[in-house]
């Protein structure tokens, strides 16, 4: 049996057990159970938001501990970490991040597998698969995977900013010079994995357009809501002007469309029978080639990533997501009238999987400006409805699934690489081959196969460790030896 002392000014008293995790110090919130003393070698549940053991781990409020010996006191006030600026770990962001982790894999596996290289027509002429199948698939992940769920992850990072600057800002330190530090980390491991791994990675996109949230955490709700309206009506100005004013004939269109057909023959070779050095050289070129496409089209994805980011920070400045309860009809009024609109939206940006054109061919390129704007604005619709559902959902979902999925989207940055080394194992040339040797539906049941290895991955990792192995990294880059001096600090009066 161990003891602690509690600092002064958090909680009178002193609280004796023998815990599961091994603590250093705490103070303890304790909710309006009166003054009472709990029976000896029982289990009992205790709200512990601000635990801190030898890894920086910090509970969340479902923790229970076997209590020895308890005294619980009355109008006990909240109080801040001594140790790490930290709060209670919202649970549903973290089942959030993990359910979006599988729809990322789901549109990150066609790429691997060559389909979202290839054109319908492309997949049939070299039997990769058939139409019955491949078609209406593939429309189904265009409506309800396609966009959604990178999107739904940039609300996440928008909202997460909001809450770690709190954090940092209760516990007195700088919390925007901790944060540069966090994007500047996060920039570095992104370009790594992009010209090397992953040439569709968005971390360094995240990282580079991190850097707004600082000025725009300083605005009020109603001046990010105007943000958020400027940057939609400036891409569909842009994309609106590039179509009326540089208009591309239907030879142009029909020229541009060879020349990236001729470029796609020498991916899809370097694809399957390239080797190690051959697939980096043609990450590095992906990643080229992506930045100019999203500056010819505008910036839209830019944009697009942008504007989820300030509605999780709007998000976040309303405490949307500590207070569920109360808005639990607005979110719920919210989703049933958007979803046919986004549903309506996405569907239209998605009929040329079919071959089905609603303009005569001199008009081509006005027809692919009011696919794109559909998918532009039917995307982040689709999107907020998804993550209003999640959210209403999840209280009612089995404790142990949403725990398993919790647990993924706690080491989301360690899932989100590995899931990149996981395919590369699998699809490329140099490894497993299978590019271009398996259905959209295997696919599929890869991403099935690859997801459950990394929930169990995660559950059995998070039972010996407080956080994934890169988002420890992540979070010396971020605190350096600031922390370490404070933990320190901390931990330097001897326990009675």
């Amino acid at each position: 049996m161990e003891s602690w002392s509690i600092p002064h000014g958090r909680l009178p008293g002193s609280i004796k057990f023998a815990p599961r995790y091994p603590l250093s110090q705490a103070g303890y919130p304790v909710r309006k159970l009166g003054r009472r003393q709990v029976a000896s070698g029982q289990l009992y549940p205790l709200s512990l938001p601000f635990i801190y053991h030898r890894g920086g781990y910090r509970t969340d409020q479902r923790t229970f501990l076997e209590c020895r010996s308890v005294t619980f006191f009355k109008k006990t006030k909240l109080m801040a970490s001594s140790i790490l600026p930290t709060t209670t770990r919202i649970q549903v962001l973290d089942f959030i991040r993990g359910f979006a982790l599988f729809g990322i894999l789901v549109i990150n596996i066609q790429t691997y597998a060559l389909f979202a290289f290839l054109r319908p027509e492309q997949v049939y002429a070299l039997s990769l698969d058939q139409p019955t199948t491949y078609a209406p698939t593939q429309f189904f992940l265009h409506l309800f995977f396609k966009g959604q769920f990178y999107t739904l992850y940039s609300f996440l990072f928008g909202l997460g900013f909001y809450l770690m600057e709190q954090k940092n800002q209760q516990a007195g330190w700088d919390a925007n010079r901790l944060f540069k530090r966090r994007l500047w980390g996060l920039l570095l491991l992104g370009l790594i994995h992009a010209f090397i791994f992953w040439f569709g990675d968005v971390l360094h996109k995240y990282a580079l357009l991190g850097f707004t949230l600082i000025y725009f955490n300083r605005q009020s709700v109603a001046t990010l809501l105007r943000w958020i309206i400027g940057l939609v009506l400036l891409v569909i100005l842009c994309q609106t002007v590039n179509t009326v004013f540089f208009p591309a004939t239907p030879q142009q269109l029909a020229q541009n469309q060879q020349e990236f057909d001729a470029v796609i023959r020498q991916v899809l070779q370097i694809w399957q029978q390239g080797s190690l050095l051959q697939v980096m050289s043609m990450q590095a070129l992906g990643v080229v080639m992506l930045h100019l496409k999203a500056v010819q089209q505008g910036l839209a994805s830019y944009a697009h990533y942008l504007i989820m980011f300030l509605l999780g920070l709007i998000a976040g400045k309303l405490h949307l997501f500590q207070h569920i309860d109360r808005f639990k009809l607005s979110f719920l009024r919210i989703a049933l009238l958007v979803f046919p609109l986004a549903v309506v939206l996405k569907a239209l940006s998605g009929l040329p999987l079919f071959g089905i054109h609603l303009l005569p061919p001199h008009q081509l390129a006005a027809e692919k400006l009011l696919f794109s704007l559909a998918e532009f604005i039917g995307t982040p619709l689709l999107t907020l409805v998804l993550l209003m559902e999640l959210t209403l959902c999840w209280p009612h979902l089995p404790a142990r699934f949403v725990g398993w999925i919790a647990s993924t989207g706690r080491m989301g940055l360690t899932n989100y690489l590995l899931q990149t080394l996981l395919c590369m194992a699998l699809f490329y040339g140099y490894a497993g081959g299978l590019a271009g040797k398996v259905t959209l539906l295997e696919a599929l049941g890869l991403v099935l196969l690859i997801y459950g290895l990394q929930v169990v991955y995660s559950n059995v990792w998070l039972r010996y460790h407080s956080m994934g192995p890169m988002e420890k990294l992540w979070r010396r880059w971020t605190y350096g030896q600031e922390e370490a001096a404070k933990i320190k600090r901390v931990k330097a009066p001897a326990a009675r």
